[in-house]
């Protein structure tokens, strides 16, 4: 880490002295637009950017364009567009919340500008505190179809083909995916501790297994999904199909152990495990202007998966511990969210959203029963949007969360007030500071409350906790941005986030009729969370070379039985440059470590190098990569503490490897309307607890 540290300085060093001799950014007041430069300014509180023809051949998402671009305010993470504090930031297609189908057919080349907008008091951008909005021609009788090949070796695979097809005032849309992912190359070696715990009606004080562990793990995918929408200037209706069928063909691991004492004769131990899961999930989701002051937007959507498991674990020459369920999920969900634009300074919101989830699991096995899970939740929140000038917005969301749920015979709820609050100030255009107050709240998971009593080995059972509070939680964090010069920008964060009965596994012996230790979960006591980070990024050569480098620092403090105070500082950085049509790019994540399970986990990662060739020609985009340079597996290292059991773990996972990313885009007939609203179906949800 020391030497990347060096090689990012002397690199941010030698570009500046070859920066450009302009230290100020060229700014020109017009009548309520400022102008910041070539292809950049704001207009009545909107940032506005045109990106430039390479930035639009070289990117084949909006996260890629995001990148491409270079802003000052937002950056690309994990193919995610976020802010400098790291929230994820909604995208938008001409006022449109886009969807899958708008991303999975989204064109750079088609776009003329891109909208930066810090509580926007348009009710179309649904109350977001910030939006990204691209401004893109429209159909009227045509549309985009694309084709996206994404392989990597060793060994996953994502495949695309979709399209959205316009007519008058119908679009209609149709997304196809689907995956595979192969690994056979993990490998684990570790010891693992049990305490005071009987087996065989013996009472054990200390066992021990020392084992080497290869894995396999597969996987296979696919999606479907079908829309067709009703638009006009008043009203946008749109209605969603979608399909998702997943498997595991059959994945496990295979190791040899040395226990003491030697409980299981022969010294080997193998597990194997089998999935499907099948989900058809229908959405409705509408928009109404109902005057000019007041608008409706509502969203339902259903859902049902039917969910099947099958797993065989045995150690030594004991008799195969078998495991299967058989899982029906029923989900309905529905949101509106009435909307009052008082003036063009003031947007006042109600946001209600309703969700309920039934489970029926069918247990054979070490369990032989059925166990039945109804939950529900509800969030209501009052949102107010000030914009008191081009300057300062401001963002206030008072509310209530409740959840209840019904376990068996087992009934229980709970209902807390809600906050969320931001403000953002932009005294001068080379400065701005944002601000941000959130209390959250996080139900408990089905799986995390189911109470069926599950073997899973000879010596480990596993419980859900039907008792278990709900996490609620305190986020604060203030972030500033400053372009000294026109070819420079930094960035600072601070954040602090307070965490109340977070939700954790521990270990504990089991009744001496069963033997070994039951995996169970509980809430922890109350933990502290201390992030900062500083970006450095400038840009050279007419926009055609970026480089960036952004230090982290990570406390943690941790309550209860193994309290701890944690401090760790890592670091990160990018450069990129462009060549018509190619870009070279060059990446790097430093080592991270982490303190989590109040304190019980710690784990470490190690740093990795990664780097790319970008060829693009506004209908192909192709991406070449190489991840983890430097490293033929990547290691990393789990250790976890409790009364009955301790363990650490090393693992050496798929270090280097080479993806290539291949995407196809053409358009056709009439410009006039391309935008979509559609939701490609959502994961499968189960309250199977392992």
């Amino acid at each position: 880490m020391k030497w990347s540290i060096i090689i990012f300085s002397i690199l941010v060093m030698f570009c500046c002295k070859f920066a450009a001799a302009d230290d100020s950014i060229p700014s020109k007041q017009l009548k309520e637009v400022i102008v910041l430069g070539d292809n950049q300014w704001i207009e009545k509180g909107v940032m506005n950017f045109i990106p430039s023809k390479n930035a639009k051949k070289l990117s084949n998402s909006p996260a890629s364009l995001i990148k491409s671009m270079h802003l000052p305010f937002i950056k690309e993470k994990d193919g995610l567009i976020v802010s400098l504090s790291g929230e994820v930031i909604p995208i938008f297609i001409n006022g449109e919340k886009a969807d899958d189908i708008d991303l999975a057919t989204f064109w750079p080349n088609e776009v003329k500008r891109v909208q930066y907008i810090e509580h926007p008091s348009d009710p179309n951008f649904e109350g977001a505190n910030i939006a990204i909005n691209f401004i893109m021609p429209k159909y009227s009788v045509g549309g985009v179809s694309r084709i996206n090949l994404y392989q990597k070796i060793p060994n996953n695979g994502y495949y695309t083909a979709s399209s959205k097809l316009v007519y008058k005032k119908m679009t209609y849309g149709f997304l196809l995916s689907g995956n595979y992912y192969r690994d056979h190359r993990s490998k684990m070696t570790g010891e693992t501790t049990y305490s005071d715990l009987f087996y065989n009606d013996t009472k054990y004080e200390f066992i021990s297994r020392e084992e080497e562990n290869n894995s396999f793990n597969r996987e296979d995918g696919l999606r479907c999904a079908f829309n067709a929408k009703y638009a006009t200037e008043r009203s946008r209706i749109t209605h969603t199909i979608s399909f998702s069928w997943n498997r595991n063909p059959g994945s496990g691991s295979n190791s040899t152990d040395i226990w003491n004492p030697n409980l299981f004769g022969f010294s080997n131990s193998i597990s194997t495990s089998k999935s499907k899961s099948l989900s058809p999930q229908v959405m409705g989701n509408y928009y109404f202007r109902l005057a000019d002051k007041w608008h409706f937007s509502g969203i339902w959507k259903y859902s049902y998966a039917r969910n099947r498991s099958n797993t065989i674990n045995q150690l030594g020459l004991n008799v195969p511990i078998l495991n299967s369920t058989v899982e029906d999920v029923n989900n309905f969900k529905v949101t509106i969210l009435p909307s009052y634009l008082l003036s063009n300074k003031w947007l006042f919101q109600f946001k209600f959203d309703y969700n309920i989830d039934w489970f029926s699991t069918l247990y054979k096995g070490s369990a032989n029963t059925t166990q039945d899970q109804a939950r529900q939740s509800i969030l209501s929140v009052i949102k107010l949007n000030w914009n008191p000038n081009d300057h300062m917005s401001v963002s206030i969301d008072p509310g209530f969360a409740a959840s209840f749920w019904k376990v068996g015979n087992i009934k229980e709820h709970s209902i807390y007030p809600t906050i969320s609050s931001s403000i953002n100030w932009n005294p001068m255009r080379k400065f701005s500071i944002n601000g941000a107050l959130q209390f959250y709240m996080r139900p408990t998971s089905a799986s995390e409350s189911n109470p069926v009593l599950v073997q899973n080995s000879e010596l480990l059972w596993a419980l859900g906790n039907p008792y278990l509070k709900n996490l609620t939680s305190w986020d604060t964090y203030i972030h500033a941005t400053y372009l000294p010069k026109n070819w420079l920008t930094l960035s600072f964060g601070l954040g602090y986030v307070k965490t109340y009965n977070n939700i954790i596994t521990t270990y504990s012996p089991a009744p001496k009729e069963l033997g070994g230790l039951v995996k169970e979960t509980i809430n922890a006591k109350p933990s502290d969370n201390i992030r900062a980070n500083i970006e450095l990024r400038g840009t050279f050569f007419n926009d055609n070379f970026s480089i960036g480098v952004s230090p982290q620092w990570y406390y943690t403090y941790v309550r209860g039985l193994y309290h701890t105070k944690f401090n760790y500082i890592t670091l990160s950085g990018s450069a990129d440059y462009t060549i018509g049509n190619f870009r070279i790019e060059l990446s790097y994540e430093g080592p991270y470590k982490d303190v989590s399970v109040s304190g019980m986990e710690k784990s470490w990662k190690q740093d990795n190098w990664n780097f790319a060739v970008i060829y693009g020609n506004n209908n192909l985009y192709l991406d070449l990569k190489i991840e983890d340079i430097f490293n033929n597996h990547r290691k990393s290292w789990v250790q976890y503490n409790s009364p009955n059991l301790n363990y650490h773990y090393n693992y050496l996972e798929t270090g280097r490897a080479i993806s290539i990313n291949l995407t196809y885009t053409f358009g056709y007939g009439k410009k006039v309307d391309n935008r979509i609203d559609i939701t490609g179906p959502e994961s499968v949800k189960t309250s199977v607890y392992r």
